[in-house]
């Protein structure tokens, strides 16, 4: 096990779970349900990205990183909410994680 990326956006690590998934890359979320215990708060409790094997490290950080340079790099860009289901997206979405609804334009614009 070894540690690719944590964070208090839960969606932002679910997302680099996804990638890592759909490439085959075994992972999981520590931590994935510990932001909802709200007697427990801080970054020892924030969701961190795993993979399962200490061989796939190189692979997630090659697929991972480009996109983690990309959003430090891009301060200017903010979550959005969809306006359909009312969840936070990341800034690098188009399009929502949680019902696929598409980024509406005016926001697009705004940014």
């Amino acid at each position: 096990m070894r540690e690719i990326f944590g964070s208090n956006d839960i969606a932002m690590v679910g997302y680099y779970k996804s990638i890592l998934d759909a490439e085959g890359i075994p992972s999981y979320i520590r931590n994935e349900y510990a932001a909802g215990l709200s007697e427990l708060q801080g970054p020892a409790f924030y969701p961190v990205l795993c993979v399962d094997s200490d061989e796939d490290y190189d692979a997630a950080m090659a697929l991972l990183g480009p996109m983690r340079e990309s959003a430090a790099n891009n301060p200017e860009q903010k979550e959005w909410t969809c306006p359909n289901c009312h969840e936070g997206v990341p800034a690098g979405f188009d399009v929502c994680w949680n019902c696929e609804t598409a980024r509406p334009v005016a926001d697009v614009l705004s940014q």
